[in-house]
């Protein structure tokens, strides 16, 4: 019995090694240049961003929001806002949502 389950596993296994992958797309450039900036201001503050980060990230979200359309520029905004929001403790919600609309 645990012969033909093994057999089973690599060949699941094995199959896995062959697939074709891509890499993730933004949904549009405006999701793609948010998310690279995002990702460059983490980046470059070393994780947590202090208030002249998140400042100048949310002023550079916000204009680009500006040229988005629909969900993508609901979320491009809100992530922008959430930057300099006093009353937000945590990015995460705003971060999954943003990855949530922008996945290709």
């Amino acid at each position: 019995m645990t012969k033909p389950f093994a057999a089973a596993l690599a060949a699941a296994a094995a199959a896995l090694l062959f697939l074709p992958a891509a890499p993730a797309q933004a949904q549009s450039p405006f999701c793609a240049r948010a998310i690279e900036l995002i990702n460059l201001a983490i980046d470059t503050s070393g994780g947590t961003m202090d208030t002249a980060t998140a400042t100048a990230l949310s002023d550079r979200l916000s204009g680009l929001a500006l040229f988005a359309q629909g969900a993508e520029k609901d979320v491009i905004t809100a992530y922008a806002d959430a930057l300099v929001d006093a009353n937000v403790t945590d990015l995460d919600p705003y971060t999954d949502n943003l990855n949530r609309v922008c996945a290709a």
